[in-house]
C-alpha cells in the first residue's frame, strides 16, 4: 500500500481526495497546514506527496524546492495541485523543484489517481 500525503490549505478538497484516495487503497496523510507539512514529510516519507501549489505560509513551490534540495527526500514524486497557476507558465520552475506532475483545479478524482500511479510506476 503506498502512502500519500496530500498538502492543501482547501479543507473540502483535501476532505474528498483523501476519501477517493482511501477508498482506493492508499494510506493517506492529510495536510492544511504547509508549515506541518515539511516536518510530517521529514517524518514520515511517503511514496507521493499531492501539493497544492498556491498557500498561505510556506508555497508548494518552496516546498518542493526545500525536498529537493534534502538527499533522503528529493526522490519523493511530487505531484502538483493548483487553481491559480497553469502548467504552461510554471512547467520550467515545477522541473527546478522536482515536481513531477502538475494537475490543474477542478480535478477529476480519477486523474488524481492516474497521476499518483504515473509517478509511483516511474519511481520503480
Amino acid at each position: 500500500m503506498s502512502r500519500v500525503i496530500i498538502v492543501d490549505d482547501d479543507r473540502e478538497f483535501l476532505e474528498e481526495i483523501s476519501k477517493t484516495l482511501e477508498l482506493s487503497g492508499y494510506e493517506v496523510v492529510a495536510i492544511s497546514d504547509s508549515e506541518k507539512a515539511l516536518k510530517k514529510i521529514q517524518l514520515l516519507k511517503p511514496d507521493v506527496i499531492l501539493l497544492d501549489l498556491r498557500m498561505e505560509g510556506i508555497s508548494g513551490f518552496k516546498i518542493a524546492d526545500i525536498l529537493s534540495k534534502d538527499s533522503k527526500l528529493k526522490k519523493i514524486p511530487i505531484v502538483g495541485i493548483t487553481g491559480y497557476y497553469t502548467e504552461k507558465e510554471h512547467k520550467t520552475y515545477m522541473a527546478i523543484c522536482g515536481i513531477s506532475d502538475c494537475l490543474i483545479k477542478p480535478v477529476n478524482p480519477l486523474d488524481v489517481i492516474a497521476a499518483i500511479e504515473s509517478v509511483v510506476r516511474i519511481k520503480k
